[in-house]
């Protein structure tokens, strides 16, 4: 099904100068179906949407498509539903709500298990009235099993954050702009390799770009790239058999209150430079904020070098090192500072009988305001 616009009438409607034609008023339930939503160069305003539309076919949108929803109205892609939404650079496919307010509409929702779904110059505005399953207010929300590529599009002017994809969802995101919002992103550890560097996520009144972990551990090899602002863990962070993080130079991670990087039998690089460190610090400043990187395996990979390390040690008394070895965890570790902790720089473990940790290398390290430096215990 195609929706044309074919219009003689001078009536004036939402969004219409007189004279111009005015914009179609879309029922939702022809969403159930295939629809085609085409741009006619006489409205300045194509569609109007003013229903919670439930997207059960494919829903394309062409070059230059402008669509305004009313207020509480938005999108949801069920099932096998699908949107393809790609605009040009010239033609941009623009989204926006009736008023210009921030929430003034719901935004889209993507629980669908197409993974074909794609928007491409897409300027979204004034969204972010939704909420699902717990999850905050956002203008775009991928969820479970949904799946999205985005790129060179814009959200601006959200209720909450612009883009969340929790819970095993699968993204695509290149080159959009995530500015104006309360914060610009919410992804779960399994994407987070996917948070390129072309995006732009400052502006915003949070500047970050916070990753949920829920206890897993990750099985693949992911690279964290430097990003423009810092990321934010929130959870446990874990690296189990198989997987693997390298993250960087000049990336800067911030740690939630009780947040923890846990390094199993997988694999971890932190190495940035001597211009271009890696920073972990706590959310807020101060000692004792965060927990630690624990490592427990002895994965030849594990290596932190050239970063800057502050703010943890929370728990202290069962917690004893911003870097907590487990019995003959391998790590390399040089050039880098330790700052404002609750406990040792580096902690670790040792079997009745070592006298060290022979799969531990350490040099030029530089300590600031912590009770002890580097300790290992039998026991």
């Amino acid at each position: 099904m195609s929706l044309l616009v074919v219009s003689c009438s001078s009536d004036d409607g939402p969004g219409s100068p007189a004279g111009l034609a005015p914009p179609i008023e879309l029922d939702c339930s022809l969403l159930e179906e295939d629809v085609t939503l085409v741009d006619n160069p006489d409205a300045p305003v194509d569609y109007i949407i003013n229903c919670r539309g439930q997207v059960k076919g494919k829903l394309t949108i062409e070059p230059g498509v402008v669509i305004e929803f009313g207020s509480d109205a938005g999108l949801r892609f069920h099932g096998t539903s699908s949107i393809q939404a790609v605009g040009t650079a010239d033609k941009r496919i623009i989204m926006r709500g009736t008023e210009p307010s921030p929430g003034w509409w719901q935004g889209l929702n993507f629980i669908t298990t197409n993974n074909t779904g794609i928007m491409e110059y897409v300027d979204i505005s004034h969204s972010g009235g939704q909420t699902y399953n717990g999850i905050g207010e956002s203008s775009i929300i991928v969820y479970n099993r949904g799946a999205l590529i985005m790129n060179n599009s814009s959200i601006r002017h959200s209720e909450g954050t612009a883009f969340t994809a929790i819970k095993g969802s699968k993204v695509t995101l290149e080159n959009n702009t995530f500015t104006e919002n309360v914060q610009p992103l919410i992804m779960t550890y399994t994407n987070a390799d996917v948070i390129s560097a072309s995006n732009d996520f400052t502006g915003n009144e949070i500047d970050k770009v916070t990753i949920i972990t829920n206890g897993g551990a990750l099985g693949e090899n992911h690279i964290w790239q430097n990003i423009n602002v810092p990321y934010v863990i929130q959870g446990t962070l874990g690296i189990g058999t198989g997987g693997s993080i390298t993250v960087e130079p000049g990336v800067e991670i911030e740690m939630a209150s009780g947040s923890s990087i846990k390094v199993q039998e997988g694999g971890l690089k932190l190495v940035g430079t001597e211009t271009m460190p890696i920073i972990i610090r706590g959310e807020n400043p101060g000692a004792e904020y965060w927990e630690n990187i624990s490592i427990a395996g002895a994965n030849a990979m594990n290596e932190i070098g050239y970063a800057k390390i502050s703010g943890a040690g929370e728990n202290p008394s069962s917690n004893k090192g911003a870097v907590y070895l487990y019995y003959s965890a391998k790590l390399n570790i040089h050039n880098t500072e330790f700052k404002d902790l609750a406990s040792c720089g580096v902690y670790g473990k040792l079997l009745h009988s070592q006298s060290e940790n022979p799969n531990y290398e350490s040099s030029n390290l530089t300590f600031i305001n912590t009770p002890c430096t580097e300790l290992f215990e039998r026991g």
